[in-house]
């Protein structure tokens, strides 16, 4: 069964409109919500000029893989938070720009970023840190559907 955690996953960008029922279906396969605990998500609930918010809990180690996939193929913006469990996994943030590799981060149960000692050290100047934090606090734009 594996350990279970929440997820809040922020979604922006353009989206193909042929691509909006593969990821309906994705979405609806984690049982993912429009808050937690809330409605679960219908293609309706895309306010336009907002990104879109998805909360999942229970989630088999906390992850969406299918749905960062989908985002990763479709150039999509996102901003994923994943819980821990204790003795098995930390919280993490993951973000993905649009182009490149997903990023990760070690988080703190209140979706903070959290950066360990040995990371921050590595920096010879306090700019490098900076540009590093700005790397991993990502705007997310709003979900356009085209």
């Amino acid at each position: 069964m594996g350990d279970r955690a929440p997820v809040h996953i922020t979604i922006g960008g353009t989206m193909p409109r042929d691509a909006l029922a593969e990821f309906a279906g994705i979405a609806d396969s984690y049982d993912l919500r429009v808050e937690w605990d809330g409605e679960p998500f219908d293609p309706a609930a895309i306010v336009a000029g907002e990104p879109l918010e998805l909360y999942g809990t229970e989630l088999n180690g906390g992850q969406l893989p299918e749905i960062d996939d989908f985002c990763v193929r479709h150039g999509l913006v996102f901003r994923r938070w994943s819980g821990g469990c204790l003795g098995a996994f930390l919280p993490e943030i993951v973000v993905f720009d649009g182009s490149g590799p997903m990023r990760d981060y070690t988080a703190s149960e209140d979706e903070y970023l959290l950066f360990p000692p040995s990371w921050i050290n590595s920096f010879t100047r306090l700019r490098e840190l900076k540009r590093a934090m700005a790397r991993a606090e990502i705007t997310v734009p709003p979900l356009v559907i085209a």
